[in-house]
């Protein structure tokens, strides 16, 4: 297998040599820049991958509601019993876009194995962010590899990567309290 493997990165290496000496300058540069986004967008779609975080806080956790809608949202895709709910962190990545608060990460086993699952809160309503929704479409992918001829999952994969969902808006939306819980102040 390991050889099959390293056949087709040499295979891989070589067709892009060819590729590249019948390419003018311009179409080069071109092919480069292109690449080169698209290296971009992978390193930053493995950096946001769904997972537990537990920081920044929110300065406070979840309130009753919300662990209730968070319940609700989990077991629509996850199993109906919840092994773990994160703490609430503060913000989200910049392509979850600015309307989106807060995030959890919420952990279930499935099938004997433990899934994870990341909400959102955006418009103070939990949800699957888009993120989350992109990263669930790469891992059906991943999970078909496979059963796929590799240039057509090639194909596909990169073209799942382009829909990958970029920043849109403000980076960071002002800093509100999206729980229902009122702060006290520390005495």
């Amino acid at each position: 297998m390991r050889i099959a493997l390293w056949w087709v990165a040499g295979l891989t290496v070589a067709l892009t040599v060819i590729a590249q000496e019948r390419m003018t300058p311009s179409q080069a540069k071109e092919w480069m820049a292109r690449e080169s986004k698209q290296r971009a967008i992978e390193d930053r779609a493995y950096e946001l991958r769904p997972g537990r975080r537990d920081e920044p806080l929110r300065y406070l956790n979840l309130s009753d509601n919300e662990m209730r809608e968070i319940q609700d949202v989990a077991q629509k895709y996850l199993a109906k019993t919840m092994l773990n709910v994160s703490p609430v962190i503060e913000g989200c990545p910049c392509e979850e876009g600015p309307m989106c608060t807060d995030q959890v990460y919420v952990v279930t086993y499935v099938s004997d194995k433990a899934k994870g699952l990341q909400l959102s809160r955006v418009k103070g309503v939990w949800q699957i962010g888009v993120v989350q929704q992109w990263w669930t479409k790469y891992d059906a992918l991943a999970a078909r590899y496979r059963d796929m001829d590799f240039w057509v999952y090639q194909s596909k994969r990169s073209e799942l990567f382009r829909e990958f969902p970029s920043c849109v808006g403000e980076l960071v939306p002002a800093k509100t309290t999206a729980s229902a819980q009122k702060a006290e102040p520390q005495k």
